[in-house]
């Protein structure tokens, strides 16, 4: 078994053997689309570098990175250096960054806690890699479920959601310093009698520029909430519901803005439905009568998914395109009318029999 694939042309699909002993959990790709990360429930997370058509893992860029299953996977800006943050069913969440050079040798560990450098790759003249435990964060009193690094504009922080039902905020106040995370805020989002066995089991950044730090989060209740960090209280206050799911809320998307005067949310629950929620910008008074800047619930939309099971959603870059998929082996494209409502225009079908990658793009009749 080997990391690299066979070359493709433009326009093709390539299937890559994930070399994890377990389920894939998480995949997620870093800023400039170059590179991707998987985590799985073997305990170990592996990087994916783009070699001109191919896709390949060089030696030392998998290791374990938690002492359970590896739930999430999110990278950090680059501005501020190679950084990838992982959380598992070990009740941490870890950040890592990558260091380049030296002679890599398999099974070597630092005193920092690296990584273990299993080749599996491709690649001969590729500089050694490995990867450093530079921060590890247990608060979580249960396994964490999520985990997401902010908007560069905000700073370098860092969002994990736990089965204990909080969130909690962390933020390197020193980039220079990347061993000090103190935790900054939490909230409460799947406490109290008002959460399941699960707790908190997504979350999303509001990237907009123009925003105060503000979060899109779900729960094993299925419920969705949007709260913001108020400076004046420095705290997290809800200040949007959307409309629950029946069951427990499997993946949250918030979408880019692009200029545009509101915001999107994409969620999709156990209940098998996927919404678009479509928020404008209000105004909120609070008890000394000041005015801050709010969102309000404009709509929300239930897409024709056929029935089928939604796990995942995530944006295009512009926030224009939204993708789904299930365990159907569909991943569905899905756009917005001029009348603001939003239908399937794309699909893209999985295929591995014979061990050959094909995808197939059907366009929907218009």
């Amino acid at each position: 078994m080997t990391g690299a694939a066979a070359a493709t042309g433009p326009g093709q699909a390539q299937t890559l053997s994930s070399l994890h002993r377990d389920y894939v959990h998480s995949i997620a790709f870093d800023h400039y689309g170059r590179r991707f990360a998987t985590c799985s429930g073997d305990r170990t997370v592996r990087v994916w570098d783009q070699q001109g058509d191919t896709w390949s893992s060089a030696p030392g860029s998998e290791w374990q990175a938690h002492r359970g299953s590896v739930t999430q996977i999110s990278w950090a800006h680059p501005e501020f250096g190679q950084l990838l943050a992982t959380c598992g069913s070990d009740h941490a969440a870890t950040v890592w960054e990558e260091r380049v050079g030296g002679l890599g040798l398999p099974g070597a560990q630092s005193a920092e806690a690296t990584g273990t450098g299993t080749s599996g790759a491709a690649g001969g003249n590729q500089p050694a890699t490995r990867w450093v435990n530079k921060a590890q964060l247990t608060d979580a009193r249960k396994a964490v479920t999520c985990v997401q690094f902010a908007p560069r504009h905000l700073g370098l922080k860092l969002a994990t959601g736990s089965a204990d039902g909080i969130v909690r905020i962390y933020e390197a106040i020193d980039v220079a310093n990347l061993n000090h995370w103190p935790m900054n805020g939490s909230i409460d989002a799947e406490v109290g009698g008002k959460g399941g066995e699960l707790g908190v089991t997504s979350l999303s950044w509001c990237g907009g520029r123009f925003e105060p730090p503000t979060l899109v989060v779900g729960g094993s209740s299925g419920a969705v909430s949007v709260y913001r960090y108020s400076d004046a209280s420095r705290a997290w206050n809800l200040i949007v519901s959307l409309p629950k799911h029946d069951r427990g809320v499997l993946n949250l998307s918030w979408a880019p803005n692009v200029g545009r005067s509101y915001h999107l949310i994409a969620s999709c629950g156990q209940d098998n439905v996927l919404r678009i929620h479509r928020l404008k910008r209000g105004t909120s008074t609070d008890g000394q009568q000041k005015t801050t800047a709010s969102l309000e619930l404009e709509s929300s939309q239930a897409l024709e998914t056929g029935g089928a099971e939604v796990w995942r959603c995530e944006w295009n870059v512009t926030g224009t395109v939204l993708a789904s998929s299930g365990d159907g082996g569909v991943v569905q494209l899905w756009k917005s009318d001029y009348r603001k409502d939003w239908s399937c225009v794309s699909k893209v079908h999985g295929d591995t029999q014979g061990g050959a990658a094909v995808a197939a793009a059907t366009k929907m009749a218009s």
